[in-house]
């Protein structure tokens, strides 16, 4: 990929592409590879084995007798990958014998488990010995992800080191951050001849005889001596722990079961252990780290599930709440980190993303997780343990929303132009495609404001001896500023204010969050779900993030026109919280038909916006990271909030109104948890009605209602 200097107004944006790449995800590492599972660098510049944002291995390849071996089939599964190969026809030199095309079958097993695990299985189907060399070849160039996305660093890269013993290699890295990062490559048995880049096998396999050989790959740690089947059982059995502890969700289309899994699959590997936290990373290969916005989105997109994501990110992201002044890292006292590196280039201060504040929306945001995890936990004592960030993310809300609204504009020179969850830097535009001036007031941010004053209200009063003398700000009047000030006679609201104040009147996705947040009134509501699901807004797979009639509409612009599943799971709640299910099972049916559609099931973070008459499939995103934690939620909240459900008062499961997205005759929901107690729910299409069933009810009420409990923020 081509080198750049760091942008202005945005994060490095990676070229090229990664749709033709496997991506394995576990225990914070990653692994990116040809869908052989090739590791090469140089022949593909995205490909290896990362940990923190450092590439520890930047190659792993096989040969036969140093010719490449011939791919017959790759699959993913789970967290781990096969491919199978065959020779061509070589002569082996050293031998004096040659060896037909398609006598040998390479089997490989690869398993990402406290690191990667691989092995290799080669037989031999001809009638009679057959001698043949392989190599493996190996590197680890520990190059930041900064420069895998493009950057062109400030620093000179030190060199690594290479220690080489009978059976293993181990590079040694001392970062310009004063960091040892370190990779052991180890082989079982130890190969013939071994250097710091290459492993050769002189393998005799007998007439129909097999031969095996390990690979172990870490960040620096001994790892277990585990063949790839051991290490596949192994995290196969902590994969199905982690599913038995969720709510489960199924339905009568197997298709859509698979989804359901492998979205869970995917929030699993995703999620990474720091010290003695937990946090999850937002996506893979570029964001593979705490993202507040992100973490804090998808884990409330999984509440329904377990909220254990939602505990564990407020209780990170409170850790590391800004306790002063940086402009360099636009930071103020109270906000809530935008991301959390731990990086060469990051550590070292030539990317401001080390620790970097520069999000408008986390802050409020945050206060709005607390409030839903506290609706479905009713645990005071998270809640109490958190509540200082809390109180400390509420003055910040109210300080720099003065006495008009919350808006953005960067301190850091290098930090991000746009502050929005649409943060690169040509996202946020005038209908004739000019950028918007600073400061920018988002909609979708006054809507998460308005639903943190009272999400601040309501946790005041559960939090014992909290000793508050801060009086949040009355909601309902804030509103009505916000709705003179947005409104809009054709879209609802506007996309935002400018720097003048001055309203711009563009077609975009943004107010579907404010319906999921419950902060719009109901005739502009009404407006807003209108004119989402018009053509140059919906494409037939999803809305778009930008109208196709705004100049510099871009299908494939990355927040110009592309469909984002997580910003349509909102719309989709959004759009049932007020009633407007006829386009809500437009749109859950459009992204569930999307997913059913990528391979293996897995949406990924974003995708192109060409409309649906163009092609059967949607059209990939080409550097779309995956998995990716809110893109993986996206289906299970779709599911969750068609069938209405989520908590009423306390001890109370309210569903609303439940409705099915088309194609799918019933769902059942088991083990659905609220301050423990549990339900399970079973959902029936009975013609146009919905029946509801209740089974396994212990120490919970279930109450059926025509409108949301939480509909308060929308009664003015």
């Amino acid at each position: 990929m081509a080198t750049q200097p760091i942008p202005i107004g945005e994060e490095p944006q990676p070229l090229g592409t990664i749709t033709d790449c496997t991506i394995l995800r576990s225990d914070g590492v990653s692994v990116v590879s040809l869908k052989s599972g090739e590791i090469d660098a140089e022949r593909h510049p995205v490909t290896g084995m990362y940990h923190r944002d450092a590439r520890h291995l930047s190659r792993l390849t096989i040969s036969f007798a140093g010719m490449e071996a011939v791919l017959l089939d790759a699959r993913e599964y789970e967290h781990s990958l096969t491919s199978i190969f065959t020779n061509p026809a070589v002569q082996v030199a050293s031998r004096g014998n040659a060896v037909p095309a398609q006598t040998l079958v390479l089997r490989r097993r690869r398993v990402i488990h406290g690191g990667l695990i691989e092995s290799l299985s080669i037989s031999n189907y001809a009638q009679q010995v057959v001698d043949v060399d392989l190599r493996i070849d190996f590197d680890a160039d520990f190059r930041d992800i900064f420069e895998i996305r493009g950057l062109t660093r400030q620093s000179k890269a030190p060199r690594a080191t290479k220690v080489t013993d009978v059976d293993r290699v181990r590079f040694e890295y001392d970062g310009v951050d004063h960091v040892r990062r370190t990779t052991l490559v180890r082989f079982q048995p130890a190969p013939q001849s071994l250097t710091g880049s290459s492993a050769s096998f002189a393998l005799r396999l007998e007439a129909r005889g097999s031969t095996e050989i390990d690979i172990a790959v870490t960040t620096g740690e001994e790892a277990p001596a585990l063949r790839a089947s051991e290490a596949d059982t192994r995290a196969r059995r902590r994969g199905q722990e982690w599913l038995k502890g969720l709510t489960a969700v199924t339905t009568d289309n197997e298709a859509v079961n698979e989804t359901l899994t492998r979205a869970m699959q995917d929030i699993d590997a995703l999620r990474t252990g720091l010290n003695s936290h937990q946090y999850l990373a937002a996506g893979v290969p570029w964001f593979d780290t705490l993202f507040g916005r992100d973490s804090l989105i998808a884990s409330m997109e999984m509440a329904p599930f377990t909220t254990e994501l939602l505990r564990d990110s407020l209780e990170m992201l409170a850790l590391y709440q800004a306790q002063e002044t940086d402009a360099a890292h636009d930071a103020t006292p109270g906000k809530i980190p935008h991301e959390l590196r731990w990086g060469e280039l990051a550590n070292a201060g030539e990317v401001p993303f080390g620790q970097y504040y520069g999000s408008v929306d986390v802050t409020p945001l945050f206060i709005l997780a607390a409030y839903d995890y506290f609706r479905w936990t009713s645990d005071r004592d998270t809640v109490a343990r958190i509540w200082p960030a809390i109180q400390n993310a509420m003055r910040w809300c109210d300080t720099h929303a003065g006495d008009r609204f919350l808006a953005y504009s960067r301190k850091s020179s290098a930090g991000l132009e746009n502050q929005g969850w649409k943060d690169s830097s040509d996202a946020i535009v005038w209908p004739d495609g000019q950028l918007v001036e600073p400061a920018i007031s988002l909609i979708e941010v006054q809507g998460y404001l308005a639903a943190a004053y009272h999400a601040y209200a309501e946790i005041r009063q559960v939090v014992e001896g909290a000793n508050d003398r801060h009086e949040p700000r009355d909601t309902t009047q804030f509103m009505r500023r916000m709705d003179d000030a947005f409104q809009h006679d054709e879209l609802g609201y506007v996309l935002c204010l400018d720097g003048q104040g001055r309203p711009v009147p563009t077609a975009a996705s943004n107010s579907g969050h404010l319906l999921w947040v419950g902060a719009a009134r109901e005739d502009l509501a009404e407006k807003v779900a209108r004119r989402l699901m018009q053509p140059d807004l919906f494409s037939g797979w999803g809305i778009r993030t930008l109208s196709s009639t705004v100049a510099g509409f871009n299908p494939l612009g990355y927040h110009t026109g592309s469909v984002w599943p997580h910003d349509n799971a909102l719309a989709v709640a959004g759009l049932c919280r007020y009633g407007f299910y006829e386009q809500a099972q437009v749109l859950a049916t459009a992204l569930i038909e999307a997913a059913l559609r990528f391979p293996n099931y897995r949406l990924p973070e974003l995708f192109s916006g060409d409309d649906r008459q163009m092609r059967h499939v949607p059209t990939p995103y080409p550097v779309s990271s995956r998995p990716q934690a809110w893109a993986a939620a996206s289906v299970p909240f779709v599911i969750i909030s068609m069938l209405g459900i989520c908590p009423g008062r306390p001890g109370q499961i309210s569903v609303t109104r439940p409705a099915l997205p088309a194609g799918l005759q019933w769902v059942r929901v088991q083990n659905l948890r609220l301050a423990g107690g549990s339900v399970d729910l079973v959902f029936h299409r009975h013609g146009d009605q919905i029946a509801v069933e209740t089974e396994n009810l212990r120490d919970i009420d279930v109450v059926l209602s025509d409108v949301y409990p939480d509909r308060v923020l929308s009664s003015r």
